[in-house]
Formats: C-alpha cells, sequence, structure tokens
C-alpha cells in the first residue's frame, strides 16, 4: 500500500475558499466576533453543535450571520433573513451533557447579528470587518419583543439595537454582561 501526504491546507481551501457561502461565511462571523472579543485564540479550534457558538466570561453567545450578496446570484441583493429558533434541547461541548428545554427557549445569553453588506461579495470583502454591521441584542430582549418567532430580519433589528462596526463589538457586547 502506497501512503500520499495529505496536503490538510489544500483541504482547508477546498472546503472554506468561498468565504462568501453561506457555512464559510458563519463560521467567519463567528471567528470574526471572537476575534473582536479576545476569546478566539491561535490553535482554538471550533466546537460543532456546542450549544451556543462563543463563550465571554459568563456570557452565551449565538452569532447569526447573513450577507446582501450570495454566492449563488452575486450582483442581485438578498434579502438577509437570520433564523433565532428556540430549542427543545442542547449539547454543552465543555460538559458533554445535553439538556432538554419544555418550553423551547434560546440558549444564549446574547445574539450578535453579523450582516455583510458589500455587493458583489468576494473573499476580500468579505475578510474585511468594514463590510460588516453587528447588531449586539440580549435573548431576554428578543424574547420579550419577539416570543416563539423563528426569524429575524434587519428591519427588526434596527428596531432592537442600533447597528455598530467591528471595533465596537467589544464595548457593545460588556453593556450587556453589566
Amino acid at each position: 500500500m502506497v501512503v500520499c501526504p495529505l496536503d490538510i491546507g489544500g483541504f482547508r481551501e477546498w472546503a472554506l475558499g468561498n468565504l462568501v457561502d453561506n457555512a464559510a461565511r458563519g463560521w467567519f462571523a463567528e471567528w470574526l466576533v471572537g476575534k473582536a472579543l479576545g476569546v478566539i485564540g491561535d490553535g482554538d479550534t471550533r466546537a460543532e453543535w456546542d450549544s451556543v457558538d462563543l463563550r465571554y466570561g459568563d456570557l452565551k453567545i449565538e452569532v447569526k450571520a447573513s450577507g446582501l450578496s450570495q454566492s449563488w446570484n452575486p450582483r442581485n441583493r438578498s434579502t438577509p433573513n437570520f433564523r433565532i429558533p428556540p430549542r427543545k434541547m442542547a449539547w454543552d461541548a465543555a460538559t458533554d451533557a445535553w439538556e432538554s428545554f419544555d418550553p423551547p427557549r434560546r440558549t444564549a445569553d446574547v445574539y450578535v447579528f453579523c450582516l455583510h453588506h458589500a455587493v458583489p461579495a468576494n473573499n476580500e470583502n468579505v475578510a474585511d470587518p468594514a463590510c460588516w454591521n453587528f447588531w449586539v441584542i440580549p435573548t431576554g430582549r428578543l424574547d420579550d419583543r419577539l416570543g416563539a418567532q423563528r426569524t429575524v430580519r434587519v428591519s427588526t433589528l434596527d428596531s432592537l439595537a442600533a447597528p455598530v462596526g467591528w471595533s465596537e463589538l467589544r464595548d457593545v457586547v460588556d453593556l450587556c454582561s453589566g
């Protein structure tokens, strides 16, 4: 049997080479928020299926991403939509424990909604924090105003919080922890 060395960098380029794709853009947004908060360091890896996307001190943060430009129709604007359904169950990666909720609920303390606003989108502008807007909304506010609603659009986010830039994220999230 001949063993071929695999190029893990080649895999990363193949799997994540197009940051405009929804999955890659979502993971990039999580990383972008984590970097702004200082909770992602060199060598850290993402925990798939964790009950929340990021942990910042005692705050559990859910990151939601969308864009005005999609990889399948890059020159036409889409209507951004963010999924926020309450959950019946959640798995905590740190404890490897499942928790059930009756009634269903949102598991994070804070939501950070990330909108990539460049049209057309490309890898260079997805990677530019200046091409993103962010809304930081405590989950209690979402629950009070939206109840069990499963999706939210930018117009509703604007009624719940003012958008901020990447360099302001940490300060705004810090206000939610007080």
